[in-house]
């Protein structure tokens, strides 16, 4: 968000936000979600309760935000690539080095992803992650614009672009998270160029990788 054009009233409050958001995310990621009240937030932010409530409905509310600013990020990294004017193959090898730096950036967030949405105990409801539905959305179709122009060019297999989408997709999330559930047993970036060659020795019409 473009702060310059804020009223000091409006920066003030983001900032706000920010620093209420940072203590849930590191309260979050030391004791679990169910193990963190309204209160310790306050608390530990400094904020009276009531001013929480301003901004979040409640530790729901709190998540889905740490969600949808993550995704918002992830999204200022990846949407440049996929709108490069590069051709189809490089766009996708952009986009698969660019994990690195989603990595590198975001570990605390999606630790406590993996660790909360995927649990069996969890309560949050998955319609109060909106902004990082739409930002999932938003880069699959992308995606599946690339692959479409670059089968119609007979760079890749015409397997059908949704389909090599979701294939790319699910390859790249089950690397991310056991990258960061298990850290240190394999180098990101080495990581990252076994998946590219993997996926391109099976998407692409004509494969040196």
């Amino acid at each position: 968000m473009a702060t310059a054009s804020l009223s000091r009233k409006e920066r003030e409050r983001l900032r706000h936000k920010e620093e209420i958001l940072a203590v849930a995310l590191k309260l979050f990621s030391e004791k679990g979600f169910h193990n963190v009240s309204m209160q310790e937030i306050a608390e530990e932010s400094e904020f009276a309760v009531g001013t929480l409530y301003k901004f979040f409905e409640g530790k729901e509310s709190l998540f889905a935000a740490l969600m949808g600013s993550c995704a918002g990020r992830i999204s200022d990294i990846l949407m440049p690539i996929l709108e490069e004017e590069v051709d189809e193959r490089k766009r996708i090898s952009n986009y698969i080095k660019a994990h690195e730096q989603i990595i590198a950036d975001h570990v605390p967030t999606i630790r406590l992803y993996l660790s909360e949405n995927l649990s069996s105990a969890l309560t949050v409801r998955p319609d109060v992650e909106p902004e990082t539905d739409a930002v999932r959305e938003i880069i699959h179709q992308k995606l599946s614009d690339i692959f479409k122009s670059g089968m119609r060019k007979g760079i890749f297999k015409d397997a059908g672009p949704w389909m090599a989408t979701l294939s790319l997709s699910a390859m790249l999330e089950s690397f991310v998270f056991a990258v960061i559930k298990s850290p240190g047993q394999i180098s990101v970036e080495d990581g990252l160029s076994r998946v590219e060659e993997i996926f391109f020795k099976g998407s692409l019409r004509h494969s040196s990788a």
